[in-house]
């Protein structure tokens, strides 16, 4: 993981830990614990909470565009129609 984006990684998780979101994170997601990094591997876990976790498809998807995020256990089913907007969503940055 190069430096830039370890900073990305904790400046992102920092500011979820003090309830600041980006804008396309559902407003009803709780960081219920960690993050706890590991010293082995590029890994970082942590739990969230969340009703509705295909509200989070847009925000995750743009973290791994970004290389912050490579993976998560959480498999989220997305239709066409979802992906295609998120597509959209990064040709228009």
């Amino acid at each position: 993981m190069s430096p830039p984006v370890m900073k990305g990684v904790t400046d992102f998780l920092g500011k979820l830990r003090e309830g600041v979101k980006p804008h396309n994170l559902p407003e009803d997601l709780k960081l219920l614990a960690g993050p706890w990094l590991s010293n082995e591997e590029a890994k970082v876990y942590f739990v969230f909470e969340i009703d509705d976790p295909t509200k989070t498809y847009e925000a995750f998807a743009e973290r791994v565009a970004e290389g912050l995020f490579l993976r998560r256990k959480l498999t989220l089913v997305q239709n066409w129609a979802g992906a295609r907007s998120f597509a959209a969503h990064l040709n228009g940055k």
